[in-house]
């Protein structure tokens, strides 16, 4: 269980689609639950529903996904509940509204703490239809479509996917409504830490406009291109942290070692082991090109005096503080390679500091990050963010982890999640098709069938 005294237990959604109640456990010592079931029984939206409720709580989202009540369990015996009230049952989009009435949602939250305390707030918001079947080039500029006035697919589906939000928060309806939130339960939605994986990982779409148009202009960069370049900043950032404290402690060494003391009674054998030790992580940090493995080599006598002793061991203790301000960044590089070069066949990702990421083929020719088939990208993609992009202690929710993998790499794919979160600490919610994501695992399963309400 994570470190945090408050973790998801359980979620129950009703009338999901107008017709579906789902109940999912998810114990607290239990790291991931997986979701499957048929297609068509709201398992997106389901995610879709707990993602909305990371602060800023997205009104929009939940306004948006057909459901009437969800009701979120915690570990600390909290109980956040979310009715949906629409005034427009029965009532096609087409409908002209009856006497000038806007069709509207209710949306109600209670929260119910730990002590019984009970925190109410509601608000109404006008209803949106985002179905994907309408025509989204309806609300593209003439500027933004492609040839023969049909919009760029990347743009349909950033319109759909990204941005579809800005359209309906153009009145700001729903920033207004966020405003008159009670404290308590803004409190307890900030305590939400959510991360999201969808099943459009790979669009490589760059951050929305500042503007009010309804597109962010699209990135020209792949996902796996993006994330390069997101590596090779944050290796970037380890090199100056690690540049300002081996500064400091160069700039008060003399004084350190001046001041005297107890290391000269360190044996010979523990300087060694300490020593040793450090040149293994030198070799490690030289692998991903943040060190050169030679730089710091020194020769230890076979027979030290107290003094020589002291000054050895003050140095070691000194490299061991430089050295650790890589160890975070290390320790998910490391994984990172382990995990994608027992999958990818023929090459293997090298870690470069200036680019991010190298792929060299089996024959030692460097490969371009093009060249990745689907699934080489989708497996790259799906374990960089997991490892990079996770706040610690976050609830991450992974929408068909299977897309374009092989059966062999679906099946290890709990495996690769449960060392990802030991390391990164976070819990997980996996929703699948597959079978065989879970394999031995299927107690983890819950299973989200067709049986109506």
């Amino acid at each position: 269980m994570m470190d945090s005294a408050r973790v998801l237990t359980e979620v129950t959604v009703t009338g999901l689609l107008g017709r579906f109640t789902h109940t999912v456990g998810f114990p607290a010592d239990d790291a991931f639950v997986i979701v499957h079931g048929p297609n068509g029984v709201g398992k997106t939206m389901l995610l879709d529903l707990i993602s909305a409720l990371a602060w800023p709580v997205d009104l929009v989202k939940i306004v948006t996904v057909p459901f009437r009540t969800l009701r979120l369990a915690f570990s600390d015996e909290s109980v956040l509940t979310i009715e949906r009230i629409s005034n427009d049952i029965g009532r096609s989009r087409f409908d002209a509204d009856p006497e000038g009435q806007r069709a509207t949602i209710r949306l109600s939250f209670v929260l119910v703490g730990p002590l019984r305390r009970r925190v109410h707030w509601s608000t109404v918001l006008p209803r949106h239809d985002h179905s994907l079947t309408s025509d989204p080039e309806t609300l593209l500029a003439p500027s933004e479509r492609g040839e023969r006035g049909h919009a760029p697919v990347d743009h349909r589906l950033e319109l759909l996917l990204r941005n579809w939000n800005a359209h309906a928060g153009s009145d700001s309806s729903a920033d207004m409504a966020r405003r008159d939130v009670p404290s308590d339960l803004r409190e307890f939605l900030t305590s939400i830490v959510v991360h999201s994986i969808d099943t459009h990982r790979l669009l490589g779409l760059s951050a929305p406009d500042t503007g009010r148009s309804l597109i962010s202009k699209a990135s020209s960069l792949t996902k796996v291109e993006q994330f390069a370049q997101d590596l090779a900043r944050r290796l970037g950032d380890a090199l100056v942290k690690n540049s300002r404290t081996s500064q400091e402690l160069d700039r008060t060494y003399p004084q350190r070692l001046l001041a005297g003391s107890a290391a000269g009674d360190i044996s010979e054998q523990e300087i060694r082991s300490r020593y040793d030790a450090q040149n293994e992580l030198r070799r490690r940090l030289g692998d991903i090109s943040l060190v050169d493995e030679d730089s710091s080599v020194i020769v230890i006598p076979k027979s030290m005096q107290p003094w020589q002793r002291a000054v050895l061991w003050t140095y070691l203790a000194d490299t061991e503080h430089k050295l650790a301000t890589f160890r975070p960044i290390l320790d998910r590089v490391s994984l990172l390679q382990s995990i994608i070069n027992t999958r990818f066949l023929f090459k293997r990702l090298e870690i470069d500091r200036e680019r991010g990421f190298r792929l060299v083929s089996d024959e030692g020719r460097e490969l371009d990050l093009a060249s990745l088939s689907s699934g080489e990208q989708h497996e790259l993609v799906l374990v960089y963010d997991l490892l990079f992009n996770v706040p610690t202690g976050a609830l991450v929710l992974i929408d068909e982890p299977e897309i374009s993998l092989h059966v062999s790499w679906q099946k290890g794919f709990i495996g690769d999640l449960r060392k990802i979160g030991s390391l990164v600490r976070f819990r997980s919610v996996v929703a699948t098709h597959s079978p065989q994501i879970a394999g031995k695992w299927a107690d983890r399963m819950v299973a989200l069938g067709p049986t109506a309400e």
